[in-house]
């Protein structure tokens, strides 16, 4: 999970919010929650604002997530900055398998990856092994199978290998490695490509590389 800077909302989602009993996946929705989808996956660099893994703008790929639940917050169901873009998350396995917004159904999250007051609470973690962690016991323990269960084997496992692939990188430099080429290193893992890609599970590299920084200084 990484911060989220949203772009502002999509204007066919305005024109809509002002029909009369206007609601999401209400009539003539469809095309305004395409332009939605579209919008979502280039602020997020097509990738899931919980687990980070590749999304795109389809319904077969992704879904449109509400942080606060349309269920429990009607009233928040058509504000942009309510919406997330995750994938889907295992929909259809046992729910021991089930991650993202098909796990978390209509439960409270602590933070919101794209509310920018949250960003520094956030305080994301990685293991070696692919282990996600927060500072924040109680969110820690939303991030696990409570809430998102990103501690998925599978999730787990993609994410030890950009670990993996990142200390590869670093081993290969002659000596030890300089801020300059960490924070080059870094630079790439942050970098959308001329897609508007990042790479998947950018997260991990970046607090791993970021930590190497802190230990520079």
């Amino acid at each position: 999970m990484i911060p989220i800077i949203k772009s502002a909302e999509p204007q066919s989602l305005q024109h809509y919010r002002l029909q009369p009993e206007a609601v999401f996946e209400g009539q003539n929705f469809t095309p305004v929650k395409q332009e939605i989808r579209v919008q979502l996956v280039a602020e997020q660099g097509f990738l899931c604002a919980y687990c980070m893994g590749r999304i795109n703008p389809d319904e077969s790929s992704m879904k449109v997530e509400h942080w606060h639940a349309r269920k429990k917050y009607p009233a928040q169901q058509l504000t942009y900055a309510n919406l997330l873009g995750c994938c889907c998350g295992n929909e259809g396995a046992p729910n021991s398998q089930a991650h993202c917004d098909t796990k978390k159904h209509d439960n409270d999250l602590l933070f919101n990856p794209a509310d920018p007051s949250h960003h520094s609470q956030l305080k994301i973690r990685y293991e070696f092994n692919g282990t996600i962690k927060s500072d924040n016991s109680f969110f820690e323990s939303q991030l696990n199978k409570e809430i998102l269960n990103l501690n998925y084997s599978r999730l787990m496992d993609n994410r030890k290998s950009v670990w993996s692939s990142v200390t590869k990188k670093l081993s290969e430099i002659s000596g030890k490695a300089s801020r300059a080429q960490i924070e080059g290193l870094l630079f790439t893992w942050k970098q959308k490509n001329a897609e508007g890609k990042l790479p998947e599970y950018c997260g991990v590299a970046q607090y791993y590389l970021e930590k190497k920084l802190e230990r520079i200084s």
